[in-house]
């Protein structure tokens, strides 16, 4: 049986069809879009009308997407930005008006468990799940989060506090990002410590096809090394660069050229305040860890 889940993310909304053999998926689409909804919240905390609309018109293709790929069930999700969103109901019934599909908001720690049942593995590690409107940390091993946070920070959320045009941006920026990050990374400290830390959202993703030097996501990316050297030399070649000369660096989509230093900004800070000298990136999303989390 094929399943399909959608989530409406901070900065995109994603759909994962896949079939569960064995406790894994076969996975048979994923489909992406940039409907940087975070962005769309005004100053009153309300989603934009044609934030609203152009989101839910995107929900429609991937739904429409997902059922010619066989996907017998669909779910739908949303997270962060939808969480603060004043007006969140009136999305969701767009949305059911325009296709049927209920809307779900889950909460930061749900988020949080289905980040790392999405890598876990069974492993001991710590998962990292930085997206547009907040960040999560998972410690647990045999599929069980033992110990998870989720933090009001998020790409597009350090963007709205600022943009980086300069490399003292850039460092106004971090010193946020460390703030906000340490009292939940003093709480991952005083835990027995995980051997790897791996990445998930696009700011990791976006990373190692930067890395690579071409534009790639899901298994293309998928167990790419990062460093905290490289990390900060982009940010800093990131904030002495236009908006404009971003958008023609290798790897780094347009959409995300406004953002990406403030999720560079996260990275570095986690690393920084965890221990870790890298991370490990996967293009799995919380979508993998819903689809793995339903029964049979």
């Amino acid at each position: 049986m094929t399943r399909a889940a959608i989530a409406i993310g901070s900065n995109s909304t994603r759909m994962l069809a896949a079939d569960r053999q064995a406790g894994a998926l076969c996975r048979v689409l994923r489909g992406r879009e940039e409907t940087r909804l975070f962005l769309g919240l005004d100053e009153q905390g309300n989603i934009r009308p044609e934030r609203m609309e152009s989101t839910a018109q995107a929900v429609l293709r991937l739904a429409i997407l997902a059922r010619r790929h066989g996907a017998e069930t669909i779910d739908l999700l949303a997270t962060s930005a939808t969480r603060d969103a004043k007006n969140g109901d009136a999305l969701a019934d767009r949305i059911f008006a325009l296709c049927g599909l209920k809307l779900r908001v889950i909460s930061g720690q749900e988020e949080a468990a289905l980040a790392f049942r999405a890598v876990s593995e069974g492993q001991r590690r710590l998962v990292m799940d930085i997206g547009g409107g907040s960040t999560e940390f998972t410690v647990g091993e045999n599929n069980v989060p033992q110990w998870s946070v989720s933090m009001q920070l998020g790409a597009s959320r350090l963007l709205k506090m600022g943009e980086i045009n300069s490399l003292s941006d850039a460092e106004r920026t971090l010193d946020i990002a460390r703030q906000i990050m340490a009292p939940y990374a003093a709480q991952y400290r005083a835990l027995p410590p995980a051997p790897a830390l791996v990445g998930l959202g696009g700011s990791c993703t976006t990373s190692a096809a930067m890395l690579m030097g071409r534009e790639a996501h899901d298994e293309g990316v998928e167990g790419k090394t990062v460093t905290l050297d490289w990390a900060r030399n982009q940010l800093r070649l990131l904030s002495s660069l236009t908006l404009e000369e971003r958008m023609r660096v290798p790897g780094l989509p347009p959409a995300r050229a406004a953002h990406m230093p403030h999720g560079l900004c996260i990275l570095i800070a986690a690393l920084e305040a965890c221990g870790f000298d890298d991370l490990t990136v996967s293009g799995r999303t919380n979508l993998d860890g819903y689809l793995l989390s339903l029964d049979n």
